[in-house]
């Protein structure tokens, strides 16, 4: 029992090595979804740019690293017959590794958190996948990333309440000190 113990005290020294805080920045196409009507016009949301800062923690855990963080996502999804329209978010996600290939890391991950649309704070949810590539040499590591969003309920300077949901790609990069 000793022994076992030992060896998973040391295991987890190891791996703790890695931990650390990190920051990320993302970039990429929000493919919009979704419809309003303004002034009795229908109209559909445009794909637009998406921005996204986070500051997070990694702790890889034995057998999975894991990671947690804050993001703020900006999205400008303008209506087509409509007036400009604003998404800024803030995020709670986290991130589960799967180490199945050995050059890139595929992850998933969730997010819950809270997005003003429009004048009009509603509840929003994020799930993540993606694959991401650590530089050797440095403590940078860089990814592609899918993501589907959804905010709960839009309003504002809309006639009627909306459902916003989007497609994301994205490009992003994680440096950890």
């Amino acid at each position: 029992m000793k022994k076992l113990l030992a060896c998973l005290l040391v295991l987890l020294t190891a791996t703790n090595a890695k931990a650390g805080i990190y920051g990320s920045i993302g970039a990429g196409i929000s493919l919009n979804d979704g419809s309003a009507v303004h002034d009795s016009v229908m109209s559909e949301y445009k794909n637009t740019p998406v921005y996204a800062l986070a500051l997070g923690y990694e702790l890889p855990l034995p057998l999975l690293d894991v990671r947690g963080e804050v993001e703020y996502l900006r999205i400008r999804p303008n209506a087509k017959y409509g007036s400009d329209s604003k998404i800024d978010a803030a995020f709670l996600n986290g991130y589960a590794d799967i180490p199945l290939i050995p050059i890139v890391d595929p992850y998933v991950g969730i997010g819950i958190g809270y997005a003003r649309f429009d004048h009009t704070n509603t509840p929003a949810l994020q799930g993540m996948a993606g694959l991401e590539y650590e530089i050797p040499v440095l403590p940078l590591t860089i990814g592609a990333e899918y993501r589907y969003m959804k905010v709960n309920e839009t309003g504002g300077k809309w006639d009627s309440p909306s459902k916003f949901h989007t497609n994301i790609f994205m490009l992003k990069a994680r440096y950890s000190f």
